[in-house]
């Protein structure tokens, strides 16, 4: 499953998402991961947690953010959900670009049983239609 959430910045996003993760880690048979940009939100994750910033590597396309993600889960294959948390290169991304990150991280979750849900600082109501069936 791939789910996005989106919403101008400063809606309430990262919330959210925070408030999703630290449930499904209480809820969760297998890891719950949070990928971020920064550490700002370290501290309002759960322990169980499995906390990653990206900052530590160089994710500069979709293509390279697919790759570390396939690295992420080959170390653990018990992995349940992922949290990204606006990556900019997602909110970014033109979206031919996005539409087909989506379709392998789709595969891949399908793949490994994971499940992805990410943030973006996109409009919902100017999404482009491919979009709007994970929101």
């Amino acid at each position: 499953m791939v789910k996005f959430i989106l919403g101008a910045k400063g809606s309430g996003k990262t919330k959210l998402m925070i408030d999703m993760a630290n449930e499904a880690g209480k809820k969760s048979n297998g890891s719950v991961v949070y990928i971020d940009r920064d550490r700002n939100h370290i501290h309002d994750l759960d322990r169980k947690l499995r906390f990653i910033d990206t900052s530590d590597f160089n994710i500069d396309s979709l293509k390279s953010f697919y790759g570390f993600l396939c690295g992420v889960i080959s170390q653990n294959y018990d992995i349940e959900q992922i949290y990204i948390d606006g990556q900019k290169i997602i909110t970014n991304a033109p979206d031919e670009q996005l539409e087909e990150f989506i379709f392998h991280l789709k595969k891949l979750g399908e793949k490994f049983g994971a499940n992805f849900v990410l943030s973006s600082s996109r409009n919902q109501e100017a999404a482009p239609e491919f979009l709007k069936e994970y929101m």
